[in-house]
């Protein structure tokens, strides 16, 4: 890092170590001693802002650095030969960037600031030195790297799915982000575009206004304008684990009626 680098990275963040970051117990340090916390501390190469649009970097950048977020989220995306955008993934606060070059001289996507944002760069090499020196980190960057694998199988398995529980898995995925970062896990903003949502569970823009406005009337969600308000978090649970279809939600939907007029019946009956 040059030195006006690094003299900006001072003036942004004056006071802001590892001990007392506001994502400590989401990032590596977490249940590691003062000391070794110190260590971790050294391979931050620089802490900075990334303005709504920028980018976090760039594929074809040399990966020679990891990213943690600090504040706000991002997109990471990939863009075929023929002009072509895919939304890989969606990061917040705590998430881990540019693990998907960690095998490779050079990232393999784009990572687009969703909103203004803040990220810490790590070096990768001194990140795989320091991990070998300290069980605990050693254990948790492991365990930070599975976790994403798993992810990216769930992600690829999830398109497999119908769209009303690719929805409802990530409407479920974005409450527990929510509630990971103490606020409410029935309450949250889109910071993505719907756009953008739909190129990540491979929907196109008809397809999604057409499943929120399903989503809406079934009464599992409120939405206004990029609020999201979820109404009925069991309901989304059973559609997004597939034990309950559409079909049968529909189902039980038009049978209420006919419940409520048996149940009726049976009140006047015996009141009678």
């Amino acid at each position: 890092m040059s030195k006006s680098d690094n003299d900006l990275s001072k003036r942004l963040f004056p006071v802001l170590t590892c001990r007392n970051c506001i994502v400590k117990k989401h990032c590596f340090p977490h249940d590691l001693s003062p000391e070794e916390t110190a260590q971790f501390e050294q391979l931050v190469v620089r802490r900075r802002r990334v303005l709504r649009g920028e980018f976090a970097y760039r594929a074809h950048d040399e990966c020679s650095k990891i990213f943690i977020v600090r504040l706000g989220s991002f997109k990471t995306v990939r863009v075929s030969r023929y002009g072509g955008m895919d939304v890989i993934a969606f990061h917040h606060t705590g998430d881990l960037l540019g693990i998907e070059g960690a095998s490779h001289s050079a990232y393999e996507v784009d990572t687009i600031a969703l909103e203004d944002s803040q990220i810490c760069e790590l070096s990768f090499v001194g990140l795989e030195e320091l991990s070998r020196k300290i069980p605990r980190l050693h254990q948790q960057v492991w365990r930070r790297l599975s976790n994403e694998v798993t992810l990216m199988q769930q992600q690829s398995l999830l398109l497999k799915a119908r769209s009303e529980q690719r929805f409802a898995f990530f409407l479920l995925d974005l409450s527990r982000i929510s509630s990971r970062c103490g606020n409410a896990s029935t309450e949250f903003s889109l910071r993505m575009s719907r756009t953008d949502i739909g190129l990540f569970l491979g929907l196109t823009n008809e397809s999604m206004s057409r499943l929120i406005s399903k989503f809406r009337k079934a009464g599992l969600i409120d939405v206004s304008v990029r609020k999201v308000r979820v109404l009925s978090p069991s309901t989304l649970e059973e559609l997004a684990s597939g034990a309950t279809s559409w079909e049968q939600l529909e189902q039980q939907e038009m049978n209420l009626p006919c419940q409520r007029n048996l149940d009726l019946d049976k009140r006047i009956f015996n009141c009678g």
